[in-house]
């Protein structure tokens, strides 16, 4: 496998307001290091309402694909499947209130292997009938193969998950695809209403499992290195305590990654000489910066002037996460 010299963090920053309210006092001292060592090198501020998340929209830049307003195909892209409908089904619990619903991934619901094991054994015999293949052993997200995932227009989970719901398939309602994977996805919340799995979590005062979430659907064209031989890679260490609005979590977690992952990445690059890429995500964009400790130095400027200079004043830095 080869050196990954582009790290990509998701959930760097948040809009939530008490995770914005601890990036000021946050001590990371390797990050604060990489940034005054690097120079911006590229962003993308898209705002926090597109399809694709932007630590996606940066891996996939990174990957060489065409952006694109769809949803990338990131489950054949995992999988290693060119040209097969693929997507990842992820089991979660659909909160309903008043005028909303929220989205509660697997790791809210203390969701354990065996849990979902039998929800998928139960299920899908009836995602057969349909024509989707379930494949893979993740016990939750799991990878299917199917014509009615060559398109769904809808976010990853990682988008929504603890958000209000935004219905996106209402506006592909007529489309008999869409209708189709909708009715077997359907099929899948009356199956489980009165499962054993679903009784026993009721009875622990846990949430059900009541909804699947299909994310990173379509035909991916083999475009591309693979996963393994990717020049980039996604740190998630910070996603489920930012998607949950946990502070304290998110800090500690951000702290945790400075301290084991940053610093000494860091220090690999400095003893290298080789360059390096660290992209910064939030809910509404990426920023990049290229650390490149190999290159000489320019040399020292000779000054004619026999009297001392004022030096100019220096122009405010602008903190890392704006805009993100």
């Amino acid at each position: 496998m080869p050196t990954v010299r582009h790290w990509i963090i998701a959930h760097a920053c948040a809009d939530d307001p008490a995770l914005l309210a601890e990036l000021p006092t946050l001590a990371l001292p390797a990050l604060q290091r990489w940034l005054a060592l690097a120079p911006v090198v590229g962003e993308a501020l898209h705002g926090p309402h597109t399809l694709n998340a932007p630590h996606e929209q940066a891996l996939a830049r990174a990957l060489g694909w065409p952006e694109q307003v769809d949803p990338y195909p990131w489950a054949g892209w995992h999988a290693q499947r060119p040209g097969a409908p693929c997507a990842w089904l992820v089991p979660c619990h659909w909160h309903a209130s008043l005028d909303h619903m929220v989205v509660l991934p697997p790791e809210a619901l203390q969701l354990d292997a065996n849990e979902a094991r039998a929800l998928r054994e139960a299920w899908a015999p009836y995602a057969a009938s349909e024509g989707l293949e379930l494949l893979g052993d993740e016990p939750t997200r799991w990878l299917a193969r199917g014509a009615l995932l060559a398109r769904w227009p809808v976010p990853s989970l990682a988008r929504v998950a603890h958000r209000r719901l935004q219905t996106w398939w209402d506006d592909h309602s007529d489309d008999p695809v869409a209708r189709r994977l909708l009715r077997v996805l359907e099929e899948a919340q009356m199956l489980w209403h009165d499962h054993p799995v679903n009784e026993a979590r009721r009875a622990r005062g846990l949430p059900t499992v009541n909804a699947l979430w299909v994310e990173g659907a379509g035909v991916w064209s083999g475009q591309g290195p693979s996963p393994a031989e990717a020049p980039a890679r996604v740190w998630h260490d910070l996603t489920p305590a930012a998607l949950a609005g946990d502070a304290a979590a998110w800090r500690d977690a951000w702290q945790r990654l400075d301290q084991e992952h940053l610093g000494p990445w860091l220090q690999a690059a400095l003893d290298d000489g080789q360059p390096r890429w660290l992209t910064l995500c939030g809910e509404r964009g990426w920023r990049c910066w290229r650390l490149d400790p190999g290159s000489a130095a320019p040399p020292p400027r000779r000054r004619w002037w026999p009297w001392p200079r004022r030096a100019p004043n220096a122009q405010p830095t602008s903190p890392w996460w704006i805009g993100l």
